[in-house]
């Protein structure tokens, strides 16, 4: 038969110098899309003229375990528009003998969303997006993806405290957009090298937080309908039992944003909406693993 591609032979992990590594416990889906900006331009007489302009390769993923080093790359720590030492990717389709494998370098993050659901079997779940200007095709064949052992953390592994304060958190969701760009300057290229941009770039943070939770949420009137915020912090802990894998998400000095709901509920558990930016201050180092 014609070949056929499941998730028993298609892949994702980090890779340097030739040499795949682990960047979590296990990829759940996403998404390879190797952008190409055609330059269209339409002209009297019906004439057409078209153009290569460049290219991005765009990859999203959904994962489990990831470590947190990596994780930080997505809420970055300094002012700037590039984070250090990203990593390369290695992404396949590949049966062994027949498929695709490509490299992924030159790239930064672009969004990330950490997010726990409602259901009772939840696990965190990392939703990743990153932007890359070097794609290198490989055999098939090539390389092998590689992953970690680590157990990631479920709803019995979490807890999520306004300060000390604990109100009974229902799901949320932990977001950043970088705001990510292409970098194309017309400073001239090689033959061959014409549709590769020099680089990507991200304009900023916009980090939020987003919680559902059984207890009516801390904001009271006075709070909501006075002049100022009073900032506070807000942390996640996700201990597994197993200390190098404990992650402990800081955001620090975070406001409330949006509609405070109060659902009402003929039956059922009633789910109370908040969601959060950061206050006053840098955009950068808000959100901290630790």
């Amino acid at each position: 038969m014609s070949n056929v591609y499941t998730g028993q032979v298609q892949g994702l992990s980090k890779i340097a110098t030739g040499t795949p590594s682990a960047f979590c416990r296990a990829v759940t889906g996403g998404n390879l899309a190797i952008d190409m900006v055609n330059i269209v331009t339409e002209g009297l007489g019906g004439q057409l003229n078209v153009r290569k302009g460049v290219y991005v390769a765009k990859l999203n993923w959904t994962c489990v375990g990831p470590a947190k080093t990596d994780t930080q790359y997505w809420f970055p720590t300094t002012a700037g528009v590039q984070v250090a030492n990203f990593p390369s990717f290695l992404v396949e389709a590949d049966d062994g003998s027949n498929g695709k494998e490509f490299v992924l370098e030159s790239g930064q993050p672009a969004t990330v969303n950490v997010t726990l659901s409602d259901a009772e079997d939840a696990e965190l779940m990392y939703e990743f997006s990153a932007w890359f200007v070097g794609v290198t095709q490989q055999a098939a064949g090539t390389k092998v993806p590689a992953y970690n052992s680590v157990l990631g953390h479920t709803r019995n592994d979490i807890e999520v405290a306004w300060a000390t304060v604990k109100y009974g958190t229902l799901s949320f969701s932990l977001t950043n957009d970088l705001g990510i760009s292409i970098h194309n300057p017309a400073d001239g290229k090689s033959t061959n090298s014409k549709t590769k941009a020099e680089g990507v770039y991200f304009t900023g943070q916009r980090p939020r937080f987003e919680a559902v939770t059984s207890s009516v949420h801390q904001i009271g009137a006075a709070a909501i309908l006075g002049d100022t915020w009073t900032p506070g912090n807000i942390t996640i802990t996700c201990a597994n039992g197993t200390a190098g894998e404990n992650v402990l998400f800081t955001l620090s000095s975070w406001v409330p944003d949006g509609e405070a709901s109060m659902p009402l509920e003929s039956g059922g558990r009633a789910g109370f909406g908040q969601a959060y930016i950061p206050g006053p201050g840098t955009i950068y180092n808000r959100v901290v693993l630790s």
